[in-house]
């Protein structure tokens, strides 16, 4: 899960870490409320308050605290500066500037190489040691796509999707392997769920009964 839409924070003393914004807010009460129906075994965040908070009514419901991975940070994980991403262009200024010219240091950020590298091991971390069957992993954009290139293969890298605030992304692990089953699910901010009719690929299997 991509975190809501945060907060814009400047120029900071140490790293900026905003929260959610009133629209993030609603996003993360959308999405909590929509997987409060699954069986959630266990949440995995980064450690950005932007990720915790926007996983915060979930983990209320389900009455189950975050293990905070703090190699599943952004990208831009020790920066001072942080706008959302549909106005940094527009409203950035210096800091786009910056971007524009990858200065990595100087925005503090990972350079690609160091990012991918963190993300992807991270990953494999948790594919090595599974924190349940059916785990939420709330983290960042740039992060999400880390890992779905992951998934796709090594020729991949980056993978080229939009990853929309507070939106799912399913990915099932068997026998090792890894494969998509959604990417850049938003349905819940346009229906109420009051139940579960099939968890994604299961094919309306519920704890043993069909609906």
């Amino acid at each position: 899960m991509r975190h809501g839409r945060p907060q814009t924070a400047v120029n900071v003393e140490g790293i900026a870490n905003p929260g959610l914004d009133p629209t993030g807010e609603w996003q993360a009460e959308r999405v909590s409320e929509w997987l409060a129906h699954e069986s959630i075994d266990a949440v995995v965040t980064s450690p950005k308050a932007r990720a915790i908070e926007t996983v915060g009514p979930l983990m209320g419901s389900l009455g189950i605290e975050n293990e905070v991975v703090a190699d599943l940070d952004e990208v831009d994980r020790f920066s001072s500066t942080y706008y959302p991403t549909e106005i940094v262009h527009t409203e950035g200024g210096e800091y786009w500037d910056k971007i524009m010219a990858q200065d990595w240091e100087g925005l503090g950020w990972d350079d690609p190489m160091t990012f991918k590298a963190r993300v992807e091991g991270a990953w494999s971390e948790l594919l090595a040691n599974p924190r349940g069957e059916r785990v939420v992993v709330a983290c960042h954009g740039g992060t999400i796509r880390i890992i779905l290139g992951s998934v796709a293969g090594p020729d991949v890298g980056f993978f080229p999707i939009s990853v929309d605030y507070a939106s799912i992304t399913r990915i099932a692990v068997e026998n090792g392997k890894t494969r998509f089953v959604s990417l850049n699910e938003t349905g819940h901010f346009d229906a109420d769920r009051i139940g579960v009719c099939g968890v994604m690929n299961d094919g309306g299997r519920v704890n043993d009964a069909f609906h």
